[in-house]
């Protein structure tokens, strides 16, 4: 499944990919959440975290639009909401069109392994390892113990 942020194309196995759905009018928001969560919504009874992809990839925001869309991503128990520019197409990968992706940062080398390229390799499709998507909850949650470290030493330090 392709989908796009701004002028860039990423693609993600579409097994991973539940359904999409437009991006309602409001979103609840969550207090204590990374910036890049844009809140909760309830989807058929079930209460679905949204990320804002551009916001998690580090790319300048944009107004909403009635071309976003929330490709709701089911990883083993784990269903979590992400908010793109647009959902493009569904497209097959030749096995020789594929590359790997040049190592850039850690972190974009652990979200992006590999880089499909086609048309006559003008077309470039960077490539999402789904689990790290949901990585984010594991990161927030160690950046939240390592801000708490402080006040428990001050905390026992006074005690």
């Amino acid at each position: 499944m392709i989908f796009r942020l701004g002028a860039e194309e990423f693609g993600v196995p579409i097994m991973c990919v539940q359904e999409i759905v437009r991006v309602p009018e409001q979103l609840t928001k969550v207090p204590r959440t990374p910036s890049f969560v844009e809140g909760v919504i309830n989807l058929r009874g079930a209460v679905l975290p949204v990320i804002d992809q551009r916001s998690r990839m580090g790319l300048e925001a944009v107004p909403r639009n009635d071309g976003q869309r929330i490709m709701v991503f089911s990883l083993g128990e784990q269903r979590t909401g992400f908010i793109v520019d647009s959902v493009a197409e569904v497209l097959r990968v030749p096995r020789h069109c594929l590359a790997p992706a040049p190592t850039l940062s850690e972190a974009q080398s652990r979200m992006i392994r590999e880089v499909a390229r086609l048309d006559a390799q003008q077309r470039l499709i960077m490539l999402i390892d789904p689990p790290q998507l949901l990585q984010w909850q594991n990161d927030a949650a160690v950046d939240g113990l390592t801000r708490a470290e402080p006040l428990a030493d001050t905390q026992r330090r006074a005690a």
